[in-house]
């Protein structure tokens, strides 16, 4: 049976970042085909040493995990490297901003400047892990593929380069400042297979790339569908309404601190008993808003969430950085009718060819959608038919590993 390795920064039961459920769904599902392997760090928490994984080899659900210790920190060091390692990332996206490097990049697939201080920033990063990038160096020849997620950890950026002509990178890219580091250049360029995770999410790089990228497919991901808790039992413990607009995700100041206030703004201009309701992690310093019209649960369990989800009346999706958005998924999967971010390319594009979601573009218009979702039955009932048929077609699991086992069968 071939071997291949999974390379990310963190992975295992409890680390709970998008990229990390991705590729764990993806590494799991992958065993009854291949030896399946994860190179990884410690780090179960950033910035949290006393919660890191132990060192060393372990078995998870039939995947062989190898976690490598990050190397000691020097904070002053990084930062004066990434100090100084800003100017090349900088007009890079200057020249995307003007429409410019797309052309550029297809003419002159090499870039330079800056580089040098772009690796330093990577190898002086806090979870930067030198004996995992050694371990590759070492022992490429035994291995099929490295499929590498998330595009902007010294360990995806050094490690393709250490075996480009065996590595799949799956960036899930959005627009931000990482993407434009110049070292993603050669890597992007250079790798044997770019599986991206959307189409938007392939403009976005065509569009910092240009014509020079490497041979690429879409691919995606599946959803796990968890059995719910019981109904009864989840709305008693966490005091959910009849109706309410469910927010999923980390309850952190850049993501919530426009949906309260349009939320409440909305209830001002409109009435109704209807609610909005947080589920995730509460970063310290969130002041839990005084009106009995918004409700934190905090951490919630996978069953209680599915519960949570079933049976939402909208969910709501304020994120513009996002490359499948498998949260927008799973409630479209559920017959959830959804309402998200116009500035996501991502989302925007699956509110268009599903039919069963809507955007919008600004928070006037946000509370206009909004009040149209609640007070339409018959508009909820057509999308919340139309979600299960797009996410069977485009990112069922039966549509997804069998993409995935092509390109690493055919390296």
């Amino acid at each position: 049976m071939k071997k291949i390795a999974f390379i990310i920064i963190r992975y295992g039961e409890g680390v709970n970042g998008g990229a990390e459920v991705h590729c764990r769904m993806l590494a799991e599902r992958l065993t009854p085909y291949y030896e399946v392997e994860v190179l990884t760090s410690t780090t179960r928490v950033f910035n949290d040493p006393g919660q890191d994984f132990p060192e060393g080899v372990s078995r998870e659900n039939g995947v062989l995990i190898r976690r490598f210790k990050p190397q000691p920190v020097d904070g002053q060091r990084h930062a004066y490297y990434r100090k100084h390692g800003k100017w090349g990332r900088r007009i890079r996206a200057r020249l995307h901003r003007l429409g410019i490097l797309k052309y550029w990049a297809s003419r002159h697939p090499d870039w330079s400047l800056g580089l040098e201080a772009e690796r330093r920033t990577f190898e002086s990063h806090p979870e930067h892990t030198p004996q995992l990038l050694d371990f590759i160096r070492t022992h490429r020849d035994e291995y099929q593929a490295f499929l590498f997620l998330n595009y902007y950890f010294s360990q995806t950026v050094l490690g393709i380069a250490i075996a480009p002509e065996k590595s799949i990178l799956i960036p899930l890219a959005h627009p931000c400042n990482p993407l434009y580091f110049g070292m993603n250049v050669a890597m992007f360029t250079r790798v044997r297979h770019i599986a991206f995770n959307t189409a938007a999410e392939e403009r976005l790089c065509e569009g910092i790339f240009g014509r020079s990228m490497a041979p690429w497919s879409l691919v995606g991901c599946g959803i796990e569908e968890v059995p719910p808790a019981d109904w009864e039992e989840v709305r008693r413990r966490y005091a959910l309404p009849d109706r309410y607009v469910l927010y999923l995700g980390r309850v952190t100041p850049p993501k919530i601190d426009c949906i309260i206030p349009e939320f409440l703004r909305y209830k001002r201009q409109y009435g109704g008993d209807v609610k909005l309701v947080l589920v995730g992690g509460v970063d310290n310093g969130i002041t839990r808003p005084d009106s009995g019209d918004v409700l934190m649960t905090g951490f919630v369990s996978e069953a209680e969430k599915s519960a949570i989800i079933r049976h939402a009346t909208v969910m709501v999706n304020p994120s513009r950085l996002e490359s499948l958005s498998l949260l927008m998924l799973e409630a479209m999967q559920n017959r959830i009718p959804v309402l998200v971010n116009g500035r996501s390319e991502v989302m925007k594009d699956h509110c268009k060819q599903s039919g069963a979601a809507l955007w919008y573009d600004n928070w006037r218009d946000f509370r206009k959608k909004l009040h149209r979702l609640l007070e339409d039955g018959e508009l909820r009932s057509q999308m919340a038919r139309k979600g299960p048929d797009y996410v069977r077609k485009n990112y069922a699991w039966e549509v997804v590993i069998p993409k995935l086992r092509h390109i690493i069968d055919h390296l």
